[in-house]
């Protein structure tokens, strides 16, 4: 646009007269300030719009998630409300000593991509945040071991000290499980996380409690 503009300008300074080529003078100046400054600004706003935007936000707030699905506030949720109910368990408040507690798992039969571990590494720091010493936990890379040793208390062998091998008087697990329909571009899932506390030495299961949720999603015409 710029050169057509120039060979116009071209054609005008073949123009007789002083008077009128100083006129033509004066307007190309102005359009080509006029044409950069233009330029200038929509640079600017193309580099502003590219600019990367970021901040803290309140680790409740809602994800920006594009499905329905576990959002970080629900993971908290869950993990909170469970220790809490495990906190006011009788066998562990009426305890002489601290029971001493072992993780095993959590199993995920929902179709959602989640880390387990996280779930019960979240609810062993409540639990040692807010159980005000009445519970002691063992560490997890020992669980396999602790699993070994219930096993041979079933066979009726001892090891270690007492009879037990670390220790252990529960074992902590949970289950994840989840609903999902679809229709259309609608979608809703609900999801249902357990767990529940089992004596080391008898296999009864002294605590279960539970956590519900349910989302509900609608795509975008072109998410599909």
């Amino acid at each position: 646009m710029l050169y057509r503009m120039d060979e116009a300008f071209e054609a005008f300074d073949e123009t007789p007269g002083r008077t009128v080529g100083m006129s033509i003078e004066i307007w190309r100046e102005t359009c080509w300030c006029v044409a950069l400054t233009v330029l200038a600004v929509a640079g600017m706003m193309m580099v502003g719009g590219c600019g990367e935007d970021s901040q803290r936000i309140d680790v409740d707030s809602e994800d920006l998630s594009l499905t329905a699905g576990v959002s970080s506030k629900d993971f908290r949720t869950v993990c909170y409300q469970m220790s809490q109910s495990l906190i006011r368990l009788p066998q562990i408040q009426k305890a002489h000593t601290p029971p001493k507690i072992a993780f095993t798992k959590v199993t995920n039969n929902s179709d959602e991509l989640l880390d387990t571990d996280d779930f019960l590494y979240k609810m062993r720091t409540e639990l040692i945040k807010n159980s005000q010493g009445k519970m002691l936990f063992l560490d997890r890379d020992m669980t396999k071991q602790l699993m070994d040793e219930q096993m041979l208390k079933d066979a009726g062998e001892r090891t270690g000290h007492g009879g037990t091998l670390m220790g252990a008087d529960y074992f902590l697990a949970g289950r994840i499980e989840s609903i999902r329909h679809a229709r259309g571009r609608e979608t809703t899932n609900y999801m249902r996380f357990s767990f529940r506390l089992t004596q080391a030495s008898t296999g009864a299961i002294v605590w279960e409690d539970d956590y519900e949720m349910k989302t509900y999603h609608k795509s975008g015409v072109y998410d599909r």
